[in-house]
C-alpha cells in the first residue's frame, strides 16, 4: 500500500496539473497507484485539496470497449464537480481543458437520498428513488499524457479523468423508455461520428447505475437527491479537434447540445 507521503505527492501532483491546466507524462513512479484501492486514496486526497463542491458522481469502464482500452474489468467511479455540470446547451472554451474526448451517457437523478449502508440496495429500491434520466455529454479531459494508455490506476487516480457534464432536460416518466434499446447518436458539426445503444453501458444503464449507488453505499456516504450521476458511456470515445458543434441525441430521452469554441 503507497505510504500516507505517497499518496500525499501523487495527489499533489495531480493538483497542480489541474490548477495549471497541464498534461504530465504520468505520476511519478514512487508514488504510482496499482490497486484500486490506492488509486481512490489517490484520488480522494487530490479531490480534498481542489476543495471543489462535488455535484455528483460517475461511473465509468462500463464499456467492453473502454475495459479493452484500459485493461480494467470492471468499472470504478470518481467525481462530478458542480462548477462543471452544465445544462444543455452549452459552450466550452476549449483551452479551458486539455485533449477532449466525448462520451455520450445516461445520466441518473435522484428523488431521495440513497445513502451509505451495510446491505447493498436491491434494483427495485434504485429504481423507486429515481426521479429523472437525463441525456448527457461527458466532456472527458485527462491530465495525463496518452491517457488511454497509462496505467489504469492513474486514470482514477486523476478522478477518471472527468471534464465536465453537459446535460438535457431528461423524462421523469423514464420507466416507459427502453434504456437497454435506446439508439444514442453523436454527431460533430453535423456529421455522424458515434452510434450506439443503451445496452453498451453494462447491458443496461440501469445496471450500471445500480454498481454506482452498492459501490458509494459500501465506499462512502452513498448518493445524494437532486445531484445528476452518470453511468458511462453508449458508444466508442469520440476525440473532437478543439471546436465543433456537439448534438447527442437518445431515442426516447431527446437531445443534448455543446459548442467547443
Amino acid at each position: 500500500m503507497l505510504t500516507e507521503n505517497q499518496i500525499e505527492e501523487a495527489a499533489r501532483c495531480l493538483t497542480a496539473a489541474r490548477l495549471e491546466n497541464k498534461v504530465m507524462a504520468g505520476l511519478p513512479e514512487d508514488c504510482r497507484p496499482r490497486t484500486l484501492e490506492e488509486a481512490y486514496a489517490v484520488q480522494g486526497r487530490f479531490v480534498e485539496m481542489l476543495g471543489w463542491e462535488v455535484g455528483g458522481w460517475f461511473c465509468a469502464c462500463t464499456n467492453t470497449r473502454i475495459q479493452e482500452i484500459l485493461k480494467l474489468d470492471e468499472p470504478y467511479y470518481a467525481r462530478l464537480f458542480s462548477q462543471y455540470i452544465l445544462p444543455s446547451p452549452a459552450r466550452l472554451e476549449a483551452e479551458a481543458f486539455p485533449p477532449i474526448v466525448l462520451e455520450c451517457e445516461f445520466g441518473f437523478r435522484l428523488s431521495r437520498d440513497l445513502p451509505g449502508r451495510e446491505a447493498p440496495y436491491k434494483r427495485a429500491e434504485i429504481e423507486a428513488a429515481v426521479a429523472s434520466v437525463h441525456p448527457t455529454i461527458e466532456v472527458v479531459a485527462g491530465h495525463l499524457e496518452n491517457w488511454p494508455e497509462q496505467n489504469v490506476f492513474s486514470v482514477i487516480a486523476d478522478n477518471g479523468t472527468d471534464g465536465a457534464l453537459v446535460y438535457g432536460d431528461g423524462v421523469e416518466a423514464w420507466q416507459t423508455i427502453d434504456l437497454v434499446n435506446c439508439a444514442v447518436t453523436l454527431t460533430v458539426d453535423g456529421n455522424v461520428v458515434r452510434e450506439g445503444y443503451g445496452a453498451n453501458v453494462l447491458g443496461d444503464p440501469m445496471d450500471a447505475f445500480v454498481w454506482l449507488a452498492n459501490a458509494r453505499s459500501r465506499d462512502g456516504d452513498g448518493l445524494k437527491a437532486g445531484q445528476i450521476h452518470n453511468t458511462g458511456t453508449a458508444t466508442d470515445m469520440f476525440w473532437i479537434d478543439r471546436t465543433g458543434r456537439v448534438t447527442v441525441e437518445f431515442s426516447g430521452l431527446g437531445a443534448v447540445h455543446l459548442d467547443v469554441i
